[in-house]
Formats: C-alpha cells, sequence, structure tokens
C-alpha cells in the first residue's frame, strides 16, 4: 500500500468524504469555497501557514457571511459547519488568527478613507462586524455558549492586546480606528439598555478611551444632530455609573487622601474633552461645552439618588464632596 493510500485511509477513517480533501492540503480558492464547506477553513486548515493574500479573503468572505446569518460553529450540516468540539483547539487558534488580521485589515484601509462623511459609512458595518467576531470568539472560548455583554469584553482585550503588539508607527493608526468605531457606537446605541455591571465596566473602558484621545477624533466622523443627541444620553449614563465606580473608592480613603483623589478624578473629566464630543460642529445639538458640564452636574442629585441601595450613601457622599471641591476650585478659595 502506498503511502499516499495509507494517508487517504487514515483520514477516511476520522473525517468524512468532504472533509479528507482538505486534511491533504488541496483546498479550493475561497472564492470559489461553497458556503457547506466555508467553515473547514477554520477546522482543518493552519491558517498561520497560509499567505496573509488568504487570509485576508477569509476575513472579507466571513464578514459577509456572517453578516447574512451563517455561523461557523455549529454541529456539522448544510450551513457548512463544523463540530466544536472535535476541533476546538485548531477553530481556537484561527479564529484568533483572523480576528487579529481583521482588526487590522480593516485599520489599514480605513486611513485610505478621506472624507468624513465616507468614514461614516466604512465605520458602521465594521461596529456591527466586532459584535459578530466577539459572538465567534465567545463560543470559541466558552464551549458553544453565545456571546453575553461580558463575554464581548474578552475581544475588546484582544484589540488593546494588538495595538501593543503592533510596531510602534502603526499604533496611531490602530487606536484611530478604535476610537472612531466607539464613537460611532456610543452615537448609534442605547447605553442604558445594557445590565448595570457591563455599564460599570463599559464606562471605564470608555474612561480610558477618552483619556487616549479618543475625543480629539469625534470631528473626524460626519456624525448628524440625531447622532449627537444619543451620543449625549449615552454620555451620561456613562459617567452615572462611571461615578458609582468612584465612589465605591471613595468612601473607603482616608479623610486625608479625599481631597487630593477629587482633585484627580477632575482632571480625568477635563481630559475626557466632552464638550468636542458632545456638541455638533453647526450647533444643531444645542448646548455649548459649559452649558453640557451644567446640565451634567445638575443631573448628580438625581444620579444619588438612584444608585444601587448599597451604594447610595458613599454616592451621595462623593458628589457633595465633589460638588463642593468643584464651587472652590471656581472661587479660588483653597
Amino acid at each position: 500500500m502506498t503511502i499516499l493510500a495509507v494517508g487517504v485511509l487514515l483520514a477516511s477513517s476520522f473525517a468524512t468524504f468532504g472533509q479528507w480533501r482538505w486534511l491533504i492540503g488541496v483546498y479550493p480558492t475561497v472564492a470559489d469555497t461553497e458556503l457547506d464547506r466555508l467553515g473547514y477553513w477554520l477546522a482543518l486548515v493552519q491558517l498561520d501557514e497560509q499567505p496573509s493574500e488568504l487570509r485576508r479573503s477569509l476575513v472579507d468572505r466571513f464578514q459577509r457571511e456572517l453578516a447574512g446569518g451563517w455561523s461557523p460553529l455549529k454541529s456539522e450540516d448544510a450551513t457548512g459547519s463544523v463540530d466544536l468540539e472535535a476541533y476546538r483547539d485548531q477553530i481556537a487558534s484561527n479564529i484568533e488568527l483572523l480576528t487579529r488580521d481583521w482588526f487590522y485589515y480593516r485599520c489599514e484601509q480605513y486611513v485610505e478613507v478621506n472624507e468624513a462623511s465616507a468614514r461614516l459609512a466604512f465605520v458602521a458595518p465594521q461596529v456591527e462586524a466586532v459584535l459578530f467576531w466577539a459572538d465567534v470568539y465567545s463560543q470559541v472560548h466558552n464551549h458553544g455558549k453565545d456571546a453575553s455583554e461580558q463575554n464581548a469584553f474578552e475581544l475588546f482585550d484582544k484589540l488593546d492586546l494588538w495595538v501593543e503588539q503592533a510596531t510602534e508607527s502603526s499604533q496611531p493608526m490602530l487606536r484611530r480606528g478604535i476610537h472612531h468605531s466607539v464613537l460611532y457606537w456610543l452615537s448609534t446605541n442605547q447605553v442604558s439598555a445594557l445590565s448595570l455591571e457591563t455599564r460599570r465596566e463599559l464606562a471605564e473602558r470608555i474612561a480610558e478611551a477618552l483619556g487616549d484621545g479618543a475625543g480629539d477624533s469625534a470631528d473626524s466622523l460626519a456624525l448628524e444632530e440625531q447622532h449627537y443627541t444619543q451620543l449625549q444620553s449615552n454620555a451620561f449614563a456613562l459617567v452615572e455609573v462611571w461615578l458609582l465606580n468612584r465612589s465605591v473608592e471613595f468612601v473607603e480613603l482616608p479623610s486625608a487622601e479625599r481631597e487630593r483623589y477629587l482633585d484627580k478624578q477632575l482632571e480625568t473629566v477635563q481630559g475626557w474633552q466632552l464638550e468636542s464630543i458632545l456638541v455638533a460642529e453647526n450647533g444643531g445639538a444645542g448646548l455649548g461645552g459649559q452649558a453640557q458640564m451644567l446640565k451634567l452636574m445638575g443631573n448628580l442629585a438625581v444620579w444619588a439618588d438612584r444608585a444601587p441601595e448599597p451604594h447610595r450613601e458613599a454616592y451621595k457622599l462623593l458628589i457633595g464632596q465633589l460638588q463642593q471641591y468643584a464651587v472652590k476650585k471656581v472661587l479660588n478659595l483653597q
């Protein structure tokens, strides 16, 4: 018996007839791969050994099919999905690789988009794609379960890591892509619909992005009046839970350290440059930066009254001290 025949026999013992050609390296082009075989690229091919051009072709094809409702990670059937448990390690490795390739690829393409209105059109499907990739990524690492609100953060952690791993010259490009995607998501989704746990985690991540310069990117997207209205609503919702997180920290501090803590938090908020994010260039969204801040401060008492009961007193303590400290700073009474 020839070596090839032995190989075919062994492959046939654990693969279907439709799979064995893939196992010996006979692949179609990505464009010619039938949907009922598309999942084989994840389960039966070591994509790290394939050229980047092929992987980017897969990124384009997968994004298109995922948007159409296809899922690669169900039991093998006519949709071209594959058995997750049988090929978990290979699938996990390939999903990780393709997700990273997608992130780098789309950020590179985004640099070439010059018109602000065209940037908005480019970002929209990429934000949707993040959710598709997050769901697939979660299914791989959470035994086939769909992504929950919290599971989606696993992918976001990877994005941060991939920025750090990229060349120093490409990091600003990658961060810009993330910042614009965050701004688009905040201008088109309802943060208050998320669980409190997710909002608290999201508030920390958004605050970090704002501190990293996301506010400077606000004028690079052609947001419309309805976007700014939604953006303002979401910004206030996130500030509310961001203050909840700070109140939990504040109440644990010795009295001697509290004023310095408040000073640091005010510096943080000023560094967000909320006025550049919340105010439309044409004034259509209405209030200017100072008015936005006054409106925000006016919400503090309402937020304190509806804070979760275990943290309500801490929240009231924080905003009371914050208001007094802010007045002292304005009047130079320190």
